[in-house]
């Protein structure tokens, strides 16, 4: 099981302590997995940040030029964040479709009629 980078922030190892050990137990890590790993909970940290952020404020901004409201510059973070979030997820088996996808049928009988064309 790869270990969490010393740089990572609390956020991050939080996250990293939740999925590595799973991901451990469904047999889908190798060490070589660290640096995506690394980046996914480095990701989901800044997503949370942006998240709570966005809580807190408003979620439009006034214009520095004084021509209205504009959109909360935490946006491009948190959407940044999100994508980065759930394109390594998918990589990382963490979603439930993911891991559906990686599974393999053990015998012939497991999808009966598979070759029925054949």
């Amino acid at each position: 099981m790869p270990e969490a980078p010393d740089w990572l922030d609390e956020e991050a190892v939080a996250e990293w302590g939740r999925i590595v050990p799973e991901l451990d137990r469904l047999g889908v890590l190798a060490l070589v997995d660290r640096a995506a790993l690394s980046t996914y909970c480095a990701a989901w940290s800044k997503f949370v940040k942006a998240e709570q952020l966005l809580q807190e404020d408003d979620l439009v901004a006034e214009r520095r030029t004084g021509n209205g409201p504009a959109k909360h510059p935490g946006w491009q973070i948190w959407r940044e964040a999100a994508t980065t979030v759930a394109a390594l997820a998918k990589e990382l088996f963490i979603t439930p479709s993911s891991r559906l996808r990686s599974v393999k049928p053990e015998d012939d009988d497991a999808n009966p009629g598979e070759d029925i064309l054949d």
